[in-house]
Parts: structure tokens; C-alpha cells; sequence
């Protein structure tokens, strides 16, 4: 049923009835997470508050906002259970033809739940303009964070299908991403009673209450409900130390680009003695942080699981499995990897304003263009980049297997290339490619088209020859213990290329020599090498690619060029006198 052992014969789960009355049946998700009652009792109280409860939204029209969401999301799970949900309510999967009220908000939260940091006040003011109240607003920003925390659990315990996947429709989706960071509040609020309980726990746990929560006051029970589920599965430390599971939530928030969490969970953090300079870093880039090496392993898996979902398999969960981590610990790491993003989701669609000043911004995303196409405009092939495989991608999505066949057969030797100049053996160059294909197919409905298939694939590929190259240790390694330069190498070949090293070697030759210089360097800075010289990918393409950030990738390409230069410089440089060496 999922990646996850099953739980012992027990007691039964008393809120399974809530979702048997809902759905007609316990969804496989929900029954795969018996090792742990009390997630599953904090999501029911979540689902309850804000899909169950018909408050200003029609069930109708929620479900029609979650199929939407899943299909942006590629999120195989949910798109089956959206479907079948939709087909009891006699409704079609098309997301054509809706009423101008019920289409802006399917728009809004789709980009809320796939695109959150585009979220400006013109959103909000648009969805305004069609008559939609804000309570609805909000209702429908919290139905993108529940779409959000589903398709995230779903992917992160393995859930099976409980029916079969619809064809993914066309979910529409569109905006830019903002010049820098912009904040709310974007809604109305109400008050509460001065003795609100969830307010008291946040006091007494955080010792205030965020802007997070205060800007939700026209849902009171929802805030409840979230409160509910930071209580039972962040604040709690049975299994997972808090504090491992509050560095989940600053490391995927991070990833986000969410300033917001990242600002707040600092603060938090400095009054339990961490300092700000420690949060952030883990924020910027976990594996530059001082952290055990179990819990470096954690916050892979939980940046993994929020950044790149396609490339996410059983392969993860076997690796936190070998750091020491049993079931139960590893279901509760999905289980905050999700509830960080539906925070991260609904502070997007809500706009909260910090409590507090943050450290730095974790906005990176933004657009100069002055030509942007009107906001209800939808992208042309013009506007993307064009992706030569994008037909067979999206006839292989629909079960075409000889298009998927097609497309091994296209980057079949890309790949190969990738890994043998990674990992320097042939047989395990080969076992990772069948790897890398395998990971593909099995999500391949998660490809989202942002970017290349081919890039797409080039990462996955990385990443299995990175998994590959890491269980080597201690024979070697790509992380460091310190600063970039510490390794001891120092630049001494420096002298000039020749213009035509063609004159000494012939092309086959200067290709052999090359590449064996290239796998004597030191693994990290092969990698990096290889992924931005060789398979020319962008910097950013090559960072996300190897969980780093930009500077430090930059910076081991230097060495890594430096590196192969003084390696090859007795080849194709001249010396002082201009004879070729």
C-alpha cells in the first residue's frame, strides 16, 4: 500500500468515520499512516475544518478546485481520488465552461498551491473584482495548502491510487513572479475572543502569536485546526527530536523562497539558543551547516521530497532507513515536510506580513520584463522555452509506452555519458542508467514541463550517480567539512593554451585525454564539471541538481576548471618562449 511497513493489528482509528462519511471509504493515504494515530488525527481535524465543513465554498466546487491542483501538481494520488470524488458528485474533469466567479478562484489556487511566491495584493484585488468575498478567499487559499499537504504526503509514504488516474487536464495556469518581496495582509480579519485557546497555546509555546494566524481570524475553527496539527506533529518530541523537525520546516520553507517561516522559525529558534546565523544557513543551504551527518540525511529527504518531487522514489526512504531512521520516525518526517509546505502555501495565498525583521530575503525568482502579457492571458509557445520531447512527454503521460521508449532511446547516451564521467565504472554506469529510467517512468506524471525533459532527466540521473558516489564513503566525497579551498590545491600551471591543440593531438585524442583528466579530479568538482561544461546546464539547473546553492556551485567550478586546466596545461600550453610545451 505504501513504502512504509503496516501497522500491528490494533485498536480501530476512531476519525476514520469522518472520512468514510465524506468519501464513502478510509483513502489508502490515510490507512498507510496506522504507525502514527496522532498525524492521522491532526489531518482529520485539518480536512475537517476545511474541506468537510461546508462554510462559504460548495463541496462541488472545492473538489473541482483540489482536481485542478493535482493536475498542476502532478500529484498522481490525488488526481485519482479528485476524479472519482467529482464522478459521485455527477460532475465532469473538465475544468472548461466555469462561471467567471468559480474560474478565478480555480486560477488562484491553482498558482497558490504551484506557484505561490507569484502571489501579489492584484491577485487577491482580481479574485475581488468577480464579487468573491474575502472569507471565500480564504477558504479557497486553505484549499490549496490542504491540496498542497495531500499531494506531498502522497508522494512522500507512497500511497497507491485507490482508483484509476484520469487523463491530467489543462489546469490553466499563469502569473509572473514579483520584482522582490511584497507582503500583506491581503485579506479582512475579525476578532476573536480574547481567551481564544489556540492563541493561549501559541503564547505559551512561541511566546506570541504570528501574523500567520491573526490574519485567518474570519475562519477561527481552521485556525484551530492548524494549531491542532502544530501541536501533534511539530511541537511533539517522541520521535523525532523538535528540534529535528523545526530545522525541516526552516530547510524546506527555504527552499521555497518563503521569507515568511524562515523569519518567524529563526526567532523561535534564538529563544531556545540557536542562533539566527544557524537558521538561516540551514534556510540557504542545509549542507553548508554544522549538522550530524544523520540529520544532513534528514533534511535531504524532506528537501527532496519539497523541491523536486519528481525525482523522489523508495530509494529515498531506504537511504533515511540506513542513516538510523526507523518507520514511524520517517513518516513523521513526511508528515512536517507536508504540513511545512501547506504553511508555506496558505502565508503565500494570505500574504502575512513578518513579525519579525527577516535576516535576509529567500525571494530569488523575479522577472524584467516589460512586455508581460495581460494577467488573464495564457502562455503561448512563444513565451516557453520549446521542448522538442514535450509531444512524446505528453503522449508517454497518457500511458503511450513506445513514446517512452522513444524518449529512452533519445537521451539514452546523454545520460550514459553523465554517469560514466560521475561515477568512472562502466557496469555501475549502466545500473544507474536503468535506475535513472526507472525513477523517470515511475514519475514521469509528476513533470511538470518547467523546465526541459531532457534537463529533467540529466537531473535524475545526477542525483542517482550523487546517491552513488556518497554510499562510496569514506573513499570518497562530495561534501566538505569546510570552506571551499581546503583541500590544499593551488593553481600552479597557468600559462596560455595553445589556439589549435588540434596540432598535437588528433580530435580523438585530445577527447581521450581530456576526459581522463576529468575523472581524476576530486568527485564534487567532477560533478560540477561535468554537469556545466559538459551537459551545459544552467547554474541553477546544476545547484538545485546537487542541493547547493549558486555561489557555492560557482565556486567549485572554478577550482574544478583551475583543476583541469593545470592538469592539461603540459599538453596545450607554451612556454616563456612560445614553444608548446
Amino acid at each position: 500500500m505504501s513504502y512504509l511497513r503496516e501497522a500491528p493489528p490494533g485498536e480501530k482509528i476512531q476519525v476514520f468515520s469522518a472520512y468514510r462519511e465524506y468519501f464513502g471509504f478510509v483513502p489508502r493515504l490515510f490507512r498507510a499512516q496506522e504507525l502514527l494515530p496522532r498525524v492521522i488525527e491532526a489531518e482529520a481535524a485539518l480536512a475537517k475544518a476545511i474541506l468537510f465543513d461546508q462554510r462559504r465554498l460548495p463541496q462541488l466546487l472545492k473538489e473541482r478546485l483540489l482536481f485542478a491542483i493535482a493536475a498542476a501538481n502532478r500529484s498522481t494520488y490525488c488526481l485519482a481520488l479528485g476524479g472519482q470524488m467529482l464522478s459521485l458528485l455527477g460532475a465532469s474533469e473538465s475544468l472548461a465552461g466555469l462561471p467567471p466567479q468559480e474560474a478565478s478562484l480555480l486560477d488562484f489556487a491553482v498558482k497558490a498551491s504551484s506557484n505561490g511566491l507569484s502571489i501579489l495584493r492584484v491577485d487577491v484585488d482580481r479574485v475581488s473584482a468577480c464579487g468573491v468575498a474575502d472569507d471565500s478567499i480564504l477558504e479557497t487559499v486553505l484549499i490549496a495548502g490542504w491540496g498542497k499537504f495531500l499531494g506531498t504526503l502522497a508522494l512522500g509514504i507512497g500511497a497507491e491510487p485507490d482508483f484509476v488516474t484520469p487523463r491530467v487536464p489543462d489546469a490553466g495556469l499563469s502569473g509572473t513572479f514579483p520584482e522582490g518581496e511584497t507582503w500583506g495582509p491581503y485579506l479582512g480579519t475579525q476578532e476573536v475572543a480574547r481567551d481564544f485557546a489556540p492563541f493561549a497555546l501559541l503564547l505559551n509555546n512561541f511566546g506570541f502569536v504570528p501574523h500567520f494566524f491573526q490574519a485567518q481570524t474570519l475562519r477561527p475553527e481552521a485556525i484551530a485546526a492548524q494549531v491542532e496539527a502544530v501541536r501533534s506533529i511539530l511541537l511533539t518530541d517522541d520521535l523525532l527530536r523538535r528540534l529535528q523537525k523545526e530545522r525541516i520546516l526552516l530547510a524546506v520553507s527555504g527552499t521555497n523562497q518563503n521569507t515568511y517561516w524562515v523569519a518567524v522559525y529563526a526567532e523561535i529558534l534564538s529563544l531556545q539558543g540557536v542562533a539566527h546565523d544557524e537558521s538561516y544557513q540551514i534556510a540557504a543551504n542545509h549542507r553548508e551547516a554544522s549538522l550530524a551527518e544523520a540529520d544532513r540525511a534528514l533534511l535531504d529527504f524532506a528537501v527532496k521530497l519539497a523541491r523536486t518531487p519528481g525525482e523522489f522514489s523508495r530509494e529515498d526512504i531506504h537511504s533515511l532507513r540506513g542513516h538510523g531512521f526507523n518507520d514511524e520516525q520517517i513518516l513523521e518526517a513526511v508528515a512536517v515536510t507536508a504540513l511545512s509546505n501547506f504553511l508555506n502555501t496558505v502565508q503565500f495565498g494570505i500574504g502575512a506580513a513578518p513579525d519579525f525583521a527577516p535576516g535576509r530575503s529567500f525571494r530569488q525568482m523575479t522577472v524584467k520584463n516589460p512586455n508581460l502579457s495581460p494577467p488573464d492571458s495564457r502562455p503561448t509557445p512563444t513565451e516557453q522555452p520549446v521542448d522538442p520531447d514535450a509531444e512524446l512527454v505528453s503522449e508517454a503521460q497518457r500511458g503511450d509506452l513506445q513514446a517512452f521508449e522513444m524518449l529512452i532511446e533519445r537521451h539514452s547516451k546523454r545520460v550514459y555519458r553523465t554517469l560514466i564521467g560521475m561515477l568512472g565504472n562502466q557496469e555501475e554506469a549502466r545500473d544507474a542508467m536503468q535506475d535513472t529510467f526507472l525513477k523517470a517512468f515511475q514519475h514521469l506524471a509528476t513533470f511538470r514541463g518547467r523546465s526541459k525533459f531532457s534537463t529533467w532527466l540529466v537531473s535524475i540521473a545526477s542525483n542517482t550517480g550523487l546517491q552513488r558516489i556518497r554510499d562510496r564513503r569514506p573513499m570518497e566525497s562530495l561534501d566538505d567539512e569546510g570552506p571551499e579551498g581546503d583541500d590544499g590545491f593551488r593553481p600552479r600551471q597557468v600559462r596560455s593554451w595553445t589556439e589549435d591543440p588540434e596540432e598535437l593531438y588528433s580530435q580523438a585524442e585530445v577527447r581521450s585525454l581530456v576526459e581522463s583528466c576529468v575523472m581524476k579530479l576530486p568527485a564534487k568538482y567532477r560533478v560540477v564539471v561535468l554537469l556545466r561544461d559538459f551537459e551545459q546546464l544552467s547554474a541553477e539547473e546544476a545547484a538545485a541538481a546537487l542541493g547547493l546553492g549558486v555561489p557555492a556551485l560557482k565556486s567549485r567550478l572554478l577550482r574544478g576548471r583551475l583543476m583541469l586546466r593545470e592538469a592539461l596545461a603540459p599538453y596545450f600550453a607554451k612556454n616563456p618562449d612560445g614553444v608548446s610545451a
